[in-house]
């Protein structure tokens, strides 16, 4: 084999890789594009994530948190409210119990007196 006949083996050779490198970085530039597409659909679910817990946030300061105020008052209402109903309880048992012991008395008195 001739020097020139090396030379042109060589120079084919290198040509073919030159080819295939095209190839190789047509492909890592495709690679490349779909990293690129997944990196910002990334960054969009980040940010949704981001917008739905700072409206979950405020659900709950707003909503939540004002309903548990609400029946917080309501609950002290309503022990004033049976507090006060007790305390009435408490008095008409009491005046029954009174009542109950007149009662008696006054069957007595009737027993001795007659």
């Amino acid at each position: 084999m001739t020097d020139r006949q090396i030379l042109e083996a060589v120079l084919a050779e290198v040509r073919g890789l030159g080819t295939r490198m095209d190839k190789f970085e047509s492909r890592m530039d495709k690679f490349e594009s779909q990293m690129d597409r997944m990196e910002e659909r990334q960054k969009c679910f980040k940010e949704e994530t981001r917008n739905n817990f700072a409206d979950i946030r405020l659900h709950l300061e707003n909503i939540t948190d004002r309903n548990i105020s609400i029946l917080a008052e309501n609950h002290l209402n309503l022990i004033n409210k049976m507090d006060v109903s007790a305390t009435w309880m408490n008095r008409i048992m009491i005046n029954e119990v009174k009542m109950n012991a007149l009662t008696d008395q006054v069957a007595r008195l009737q027993a001795k007196s007659s």
